[in-house]
């Protein structure tokens, strides 16, 4: 007897009598089936497995874990459009004195030299905006934030805009922008035309405006605020009266 036999246990070779057993008789099954299923033996065996074989457990996949939002909406706020350029040596200028048509305080040497070197930046009038402003959720730097408001094209503001609405609150009374030492961002394209993170917090006696660059490793706390023009997200809620 060969290896291969005496290799086959005894229960199995009893299985394969059965099967021979209860297979259709000539009676039951007629030629051209028969000769249908001799040459088509991967699909008799599959048949004979669908009926003979239990089903294999079904591996549970779970869904991706979605990543965690960092910025929860907050609301929007129209800015009126404009009829004349926007010239920012102009308008940001230290000045904490009572009649100054806003209060800053401080302008830092990185936005002076990114905005105001030279001739500084100036920016076409732009027609009636909305702007979308959140608060971040957790710490973070730049990038996540870019990436979740949709891209940098989707971010990006500028700094009329932003002026616009350092105007309604001159003298950091309580609206939009926070104004309790907490940073107000934006993301506003240079002289350059490089994306920068520009950032205005009222710090007691005046505005205080700094910029960044947006691969800058520093992280903004969570209570932060972020304004974007074009952002993915939407709101539910009414928007903020337009700035003057």
């Amino acid at each position: 007897m060969s290896t291969a036999l005496t290799e086959i246990p005894g229960w199995y070779i009893e299985f394969q009598a059965a099967l021979l057993c209860q297979a259709p008789r000539p009676g039951e099954i007629d030629q051209t089936t028969a000769e249908g299923w001799i040459n088509n033996q991967k699909g008799l065996k599959k048949n004979l497995a669908g009926c003979l074989l239990l089903p294999q457990p079904t591996a549970i996949v779970e869904p991706p874990k979605s990543t965690p939002s960092i910025l929860k909406l907050v609301s929007t706020v129209k800015v009126l459009a404009t009829t004349s350029k926007f010239v920012a040596k102009d308008k940001f200028v230290v000045n904490i004195k009572r009649n100054a048509p806003v209060k800053i305080s401080a302008v830092w040497y990185d936005f002076t030299a990114l905005f105001l070197s030279g001739d500084g930046k100036t920016e076409d009038p732009i027609s009636e905006q909305t702007l979308r402003y959140c608060k971040l959720r957790q710490s973070s730097v730049d990038d996540p934030i870019i990436t979740e408001l949709g891209g940098e094209a989707k971010a990006e503001t500028t700094l009329s805009e932003m002026f616009s609405l350092m105007e309604k609150q001159k003298n950091g009374e309580d609206g939009v922008l926070l104004n309790n030492g907490y940073a107000n961002i934006f993301y506003i394209r240079d002289q350059k035309g490089a994306l920068r993170t520009v950032n205005v917090r009222w710090r007691g006696d005046g505005w205080v405006v700094r910029a960044y660059s947006v691969e800058n490793p520093r992280r903004w706390v969570d209570g932060f605020q972020v304004f974007s023009r074009n952002s993915v997200l939407e709101s539910l809620e009414p928007s903020a009266p337009a700035q003057a």
